[in-house]
């Protein structure tokens, strides 16, 4: 009759452990934000990661990151912007190359980022962190005139990128 009452009360206990191990919250993610005011402030940025990391062009393999920052597109900014100030519906983009700054200006609105009426990316902060993503699609591209596609190491890659179907996106994460 004893051996009875332990069967069931182990399982009754077996059943309440399995149901509490279960009844574990999930980690929460962290609360994503594209208001302006979530948004605003200088953000130093890391972590850039390019895709396409590098593309050939007549046999020669380009690093997309050492060149692409240089063409017309980006203003001239020469380099990976090393911070992005937001202020309202603008954001600046951010590079310093011998002790100068360099920025570069595109507008931001509801997360997503624009210059002038080209879709330029977008932008969310997530928990404590800032994420940026610039984005140039290959439709977009193929649409820019040769013109932009000047004899540089940038206009060429910008060309080589669009010529073989690919998108362009570069990824960095921001902190206060």
């Amino acid at each position: 009759m004893y051996i009875k009452q332990w069967a069931a009360a182990l399982l009754l206990g077996a059943i309440v452990l399995g149901t509490a191990s279960c009844a574990k919250d999930e980690p929460k993610k962290p609360e994503t934000s594209v208001a302006i005011e979530d948004l605003a402030g200088t953000w130093n940025l890391g972590g850039v990661t390019f895709s396409p990391a590098t593309v050939s062009v007549d046999g020669t393999e380009y690093k997309v990151a050492d060149h692409i920052f240089k063409a017309f597109i980006f203003n001239g900014l020469s380099v990976a912007p090393s911070k992005v100030k937001i202020e309202g519906e603008k954001a600046t983009l951010i590079s310093v190359v011998d002790g100068v700054e360099k920025t570069f200006d595109v507008t931001v609105k509801e997360g997503k980022l624009s210059f002038q009426t080209f879709p330029f990316g977008s932008v969310v902060r997530e928990g404590n962190q800032l994420k940026l993503q610039i984005a140039v699609a290959n439709d977009l591209l193929k649409q820019m005139p040769l013109s932009h596609f000047a004899k540089t190491e940038a206009g060429i890659i910008l060309k080589a990128i669009a010529d073989q179907g690919l998108d362009l996106k570069i990824t960095a994460t921001g902190t206060k």
